[in-house]
C-alpha cells in the first residue's frame, strides 16, 4: 500500500509543481483543538482536527514502516540516524498537501496543519517574505518519522525551517503524553511554538493564536533566531513581558483585508462559548486566551461533537432559514474531507495507548473509527482513497450520504444522528474492556496483540459502514 502511494504521490506532486495554485487556491481553512491530560476526562491527551479542503480529496489512513523514507526535504543534507514508524491519515494528495493528522511509535502526535496565509498581514511580508523554494506542511511529517518526544518534534522542524526557509505559513499541534506545543509559521525564516499547560485545551481556526513571546522562557517557548533580530530592528522589544507579540506582528491580515474576522474568530467563540459558558464571551470578541481550563473536564465525545458542531442553538446557525442564502463559517462544514481526534494515554504501551480516531469526509456523516497504532493492516476501505467515486472506497461511501442528505440536512437526518451517536458512545466505553485485553494479551501473548487489536478496528469498521450503507439505501429507494 505504501509503494503505490509513493507513486501517486510523485503524480501529486508533479502537478502541484507544475500548476502550484491547483492545491493553494482550495479552501484550506481547518479547524484544532488540543486538550491537555489533566484537562480530559480519563487523562488523555486529546488533539481533535478537521481538514477542510474542497470537499472531494478522497483521504485514507496509511502506515509508514520505519525503513521507509518521507522524501520532502530540497536536498539531502539533513541526515537523521533513526526514524520512526508512523500511522497516518491524510489525502490522496499525499505528504505534498501537507495537513498532517499522525502519530508514531513514541507516541508523538501531530494534528495540522491551519493555513495562515490569509490571516499574514502586509506588513509582515515586506519584513520576511515567504521562500518560493522553502518547506510546506509536508515537513511535519518528515519531523515526526525521526522524533521521540514532542520538543524534539518542534525543534526538528524548526532547524528545518531555519535551513531552507518557509513557502506556506501555517499552524501545527504537537504532543506526546507529557507536552503540548503549538507551532505557527509567521515569514520565510520566522516560527515560534508554545508550550499548553496540561489542566488546559488550546483552539485554532486559522488565524494567528500566538501571542506574548518570552523569549527567556525555555520551556514553555522556542522560536526562530530571527525573531529577536526583528524585535530589534524594528523597536518591538516590549520589556514588560521580555519578548514580543508573535500574533500583533503577523496576524491580522484577514481584518485588514476585509475589515472583519468572524470567518476564524466565531469559530474560536463558539468552542469557549461550548467549554467555557460561564466566561460570557461576546461572538464578537476577536482576540482570545491562548490556553483556558475548561469548566468541566473533556472527553472524546465531546470532542466530536465540537468538530461536528454547526452553531446550533445560536443565531448563527447554519441550517436556520434565514441563514441559509448566507451561512457563516462554522466548525463541521461539508468540504471537509478527514475529521479526527488522536489519544494519547499516559502510561500505556504505544500500541494500544495511541488511537486514531479517524472520520472520512464532513464530520457531519463520518463515523469515528478507532485504529490502534499497533494495528498492522488498515480496516478495509479506510486504507486506499480513488481520486472518484468507489464503492468500495470508506471516504465515498460517507460522502455520498452527504451528498445526499446536504439538502436536508439536519431535519431528516436528526434519527440516524442519534443512533449514529450512541453507536460511537458504545465503542467508547468498550475501550476500557480493549485496552485492558490488550494489556493482558500483550503480558501474556504478545504475538497476538497485533491481531488482536485489528480485529477490533476493523469489526467496529465493518459496522459503521454498513450503519452508513444502510441509511444510503433509504435515501435512494
Amino acid at each position: 500500500m505504501y509503494k503505490k502511494l509513493i507513486i501517486h504521490f510523485k503524480v501529486s506532486l508533479f502537478i502541484v509543481l507544475l500548476f502550484p495554485g491547483v492545491l493553494f487556491s482550495q479552501q484550506q481553512e481547518c479547524f484544532l483543538l488540543m486538550v491537555g491530560k489533566d484537562a480530559s476526562v480519563n487523562g488523555q491527551v486529546l488533539l481533535a482536527h478537521n481538514n477542510d479542503l474542497s470537499g472531494t480529496e478522497a483521504s485514507m489512513i496509511i502506515k509508514v514502516p520505519a525503513d521507509e523514507k518521507i522524501n520532502i526535504l530540497p536536498d539531502s543534507s539533513a541526515s537523521f540516524n533513526q526514524r520512526y514508524e508512523i500511522l497516518i491519515l491524510q489525502t490522496n494528495l499525499g505528504f505534498a498537501e501537507g495537513d498532517a493528522v499522525a502519530v508514531n511509535k513514541h507516541g508523538v502526535a501531530i494534528a495540522g496543519g491551519l493555513a495562515l496565509k490569509r490571516d499574514r498581514n502586509s506588513n509582515a511580508g515586506k519584513v520576511d517574505p515567504l521562500v518560493r523554494s522553502g518547506l510546506g506542511g509536508g515537513v511535519r511529517y518528515f519531523a515526526l518519522q525521526h522524533a521521540k518526544t514532542a520538543r524534539e518534534c518542534v525543534k526538528i522542524m524548526g532547524a528545518l525551517y531555519n535551513k531552507y526557509g518557509i513557502k506556506y505559513p501555517g499552524g501545527v499541534g504537537i504532543a506526546d503524553t507529557n507536552e503540548i506545543w503549538y507551532m505557527e509559521a509567521g515569514g520565510g525564516h520566522s516560527w515560534a511554538a508554545v508550550r499548553i499547560p496540561n489542566d488546559c485545551y488550546f483552539v485554532a481556526a486559522n488565524s494567528y493564536r500566538i501571542g506574548n513571546i518570552d523569549f527567556y522562557d525555555t520551556a514553555n517557548f522556542i522560536y526562530s533566531p530571527n525573531l529577536i533580530n526583528i524585535c530589534e530592528k524594528y523597536d518591538l522589544w516590549d520589556k514588560s513581558f521580555r519578548g514580543f507579540n508573535f500574533r500583533d506582528f503577523f496576524g491580522n491580515g484577514v481584518k485588514e483585508k476585509s475589515g472583519d474576522n468572524d470567518y476564524n474568530t466565531r469559530r474560536l467563540w463558539r468552542t469557549f462559548d461550548i467549554l467555557n459558558k460561564s466566561m460570557h464571551l461576546s461572538p464578537e470578541t476577536e482576540i482570545f486566551p491562548l490556553f483556558v481550563q475548561p469548566e468541566k473536564k473533556i472527553d472524546l465525545q465531546k470532542c466530536f461533537t465540537i468538530l461536528r458542531d454547526y452553531y446550533s442553538g445560536t443565531p448563527y446557525d447554519i441550517f436556520k432559514n434565514k441563514n441559509l442564502k448566507d451561512p457563516e463559517r462554522s466548525i463541521a462544514v461539508w468540504e471537509c474531507v478527514h475529521t479526527d481526534v488522536i489519544t494519547l494515554s499516559p502510561g500505556k504501551p504505544t500500541d494500544y495507548g495511541c488511537v486514531l480516531w479517524t472520520g472520512l469526509s464532513s464530520p457531519y456523516t463520518a463515523i469515528y473509527i478507532p485504529v490502534y497504532l499497533g494495528s498492522n493492516t488498515i480496516p478495509s476501505g479506510f486504507d486506499f482513497a480513488p481520486s472518484d467515486f468507489d464503492h468500495n472506497s470508506a471516504f465515498w461511501i460517507f460522502k455520498k450520504l452527504g451528498d445526499l442528505c446536504k439538502s436536508e440536512y439536519p431535519g431528516k437526518m436528526k434519527a440516524w444522528n442519534v443512533l449514529r451517536d450512541q453507536f460511537e458512545s458504545n465503542e467508547i466505553k468498550r475501550q476500557k474492556m480493549i485496552i485492558r485485553e490488550a494489556g493482558n494479551i500483550k503480558e501474556d501473548h504478545p504475538g497476538q496483540l497485533n491481531d488482536y487489536l485489528e480485529n477490533r478496528s476493523k469489526e467496529f469498521a465493518f459496522k459503521a459502514l454498513k450503519l452508513t450503507s444502510d441509511m444510503i439505501t433509504k435515501y435512494t429507494k
